[in-house]
Formats: structure tokens, C-alpha cells, sequence
């Protein structure tokens, strides 16, 4: 498996894609220092395992690059490493499929414990922004250990899904086919029955209950 490492600093680049080798989990890391250079890499080889991604790259803003990768690589999981701790940063980068949000300042074990979740198919939040992303007792009495059991229709359901997989509602309405305004209208449902009000509440909800 190969890791493609996008960040800035060459010293803090080489040293994640060290770090992440240590593992055992990738074969080889790749690593760039910007986000029109990652672009070019995953136009001529797509054969990724996980993208890591510096929030503050010099081409591109924000959580602006999450959704363009999230559109054209919907398979590839993509890592969020940021010197950033806002609440409204993590809740835009994993409203826009990050499946997880790292901070820079972390611990090594830290890091390399959270890839090996993400690369077992979970997300990884840190607890302090779980709790600043109001996830709290409130809404465990209300998640279902199975969306289904809630009464989620079928295409409700699938839509979910697709949700906890990172993928922007542009790129869900293309894999189930069928509009992105009625992908809108599932997830509306979707939060009304788990009684949340965003993606990342509904992730964090799915995570605690084991359904990613």
C-alpha cells in the first residue's frame, strides 16, 4: 500500500512519511509540498491507500482541497495533519469527508495509532474536539446501533452510508443515482432520526455505536 503525503514543510514531510513507513501498514510514501503537485501525482497513479493533507497548503484554502479530493478520489481516504484546533475548522473538514483531523503538535504514538484506525476502515476525532462538536449523553439515547432500526428507508440508509465514507453529497448522488437534491432530502432525514444537526455529529454518533 502506498500513502501520498501533501504538506508544506519539507523537515515535517519527511518526517510523517517516516513515521508512517514505521508502521508496517504502507510500502512506500510519497511526498509533496503542494496541492497542484498532489494532483499531478494522482492523475498519473491513482493506486493510493491514504492521502494525508496539510490544511494550510499555499495553493489551495482551507478545506477546500478535502472536497476536491473527496469528489475525484472518493476511494482514497484523506488525513487532515493541521497546526489549526478550531472547532469550525474540524467540523468543516470532516462535514467535507476527512476521516480524520491530526494535529501537528501531537504525539508520534498519537498519529500513527489514529492511521491505523482509519486504515482499519474507522475515523479518528480527537476526544476534545468529539466534545466541542457537542457530542455528548444527549444524543447516545437516541442513536441506533443499526440506521436501519430507526426506520430508515433503503436509499435513506445507503445514503448514510456513504456519508460515513467520507464522500460529498455530489459524489453520493453520482454512486446511487440519483440527484443531489434528493441526496439533501435524505440526509435531512437521516439527521431528524438520529437527532443531530450536522455530518459530523451523525460520524461521531456512528463511530461511538461501532457502525464505522
Amino acid at each position: 500500500m502506498k500513502v501520498l503525503v501533501v504538506e508544506n514543510h519539507p523537515i515535517v514531510r519527511d518526517a510523517v512519511k517516516a513515521a508512517l513507513l514505521s508502521i508496517g501498514l504502507f510500502t512506500e510514501a510519497i511526498g509533496c509540498g503542494s496541492f497542484e503537485a498532489a494532483q499531478e501525482i494522482l492523475r498519473q497513479d491513482k493506486d493510493f491507500s491514504l492521502i494525508t493533507l496539510d490544511l494550510n497548503l499555499d495553493d489551495t484554502i482551507g478545506a477546500q482541497g478535502v472536497v476536491v479530493l473527496r469528489s475525484l478520489y472518493p476511494a482514497i481516504p484523506v488525513v487532515i495533519f493541521s497546526d489549526e484546533s478550531t472547532i469550525d475548522v474540524a467540523a468543516q473538514v470532516y462535514d467535507c469527508g476527512a476521516r480524520g483531523f491530526i494535529l501537528k503538535s501531537s504525539p508520534v504514538e498519537m498519529v500513527l495509532s489514529a492511521i491505523e484506525l482509519i486504515m482499519r476502515g474507522g475515523l479518528y476525532i480527537p476526544v476534545n474536539l468529539a466534545k466541542k462538536l457537542n457530542f455528548n449523553a444527549k444524543f447516545l439515547a437516541v442513536c441506533p446501533e443499526a440506521p436501519a432500526q430507526f426506520g430508515l428507508s433503503p436509499k435513506q440508509h445507503a445514503v448514510f452510508m456513504r456519508l460515513l465514507d467520507g464522500m460529498p453529497n455530489k459524489v453520493i448522488a453520482e454512486h446511487l443515482g440519483m440527484a443531489e437534491g434528493t441526496v439533501k432530502a435524505h440526509l435531512n432525514r437521516v439527521y431528524q432520526v438520529l437527532k443531530v444537526k450536522t455530518r459530523s455529529q451523525a460520524i461521531l454518533m456512528a463511530r461511538d455505536h461501532r457502525i464505522i
